[in-house]
């Protein structure tokens, strides 16, 4: 009886104390660099990756068009395999894009590479940098460019992202 009960509380330390976090997939640097040049660069980078790596669970959704010229799609929410989610708005008139990426929980250095790596392929002439706890990399001159930003929570990791003005 005592065994049992040993060996249980040991098999249970084992699935909850040992369990890993989720790893990003190593980014296609020329596959993600032809989407993206494929979009007219105009396609969210974030999502290009998201698209070409995982299984969309389903269309996207909370659609919003813009009113005036073509009627193109300026917000939506879409769902893919291990619980990732993506969400982008960029309906407003000043311009810039808002992104939100909720992954489930992610080891700090695979979500840093990520950023990284997406901050080569859509290189422009604005420099950045990380804050000392990797947190954060944004413009050096905290001007135009593109902002990230990674929250940790209990059982998810966000990135926040934001580009414009």
């Amino acid at each position: 009886m005592m065994k049992s009960k040993l060996t249980f509380l040991l098999l249970l330390f084992c699935l909850t104390g040992f369990s890993q976090e989720f790893q990003l997939p190593e980014l296609d640097h020329e596959l993600l660099g032809k989407e993206y040049q494929k979009s007219g660069y105009a396609e969210d980078l974030i999502y290009i990756y998201l698209h070409t790596t995982f299984d969309s669970l389903e269309k996207k959704k909370e659609v919003i068009h813009y009113k005036y010229p073509n009627y193109s799609i300026c917000s939506f929410n879409q769902n893919f395999q291990h619980e990732i989610n993506y969400s982008i708005e960029q309906c407003g008139e000043a311009g810039g894009a808002s992104v939100i990426l909720v992954l489930p929980k992610t080891e700090r250095r695979s979500v840093v590479n990520l950023i990284n790596d997406l901050y080569e392929i859509d290189r422009t002439d604005i420099e950045n940098e990380w804050n000392a706890e990797y947190t954060k990399f944004e413009p050096k001159d905290n001007g135009v460019g593109c902002y990230y930003e990674i929250i940790e929570k209990e059982n998810a990791t966000v990135i926040k992202n934001y580009c414009g003005c």
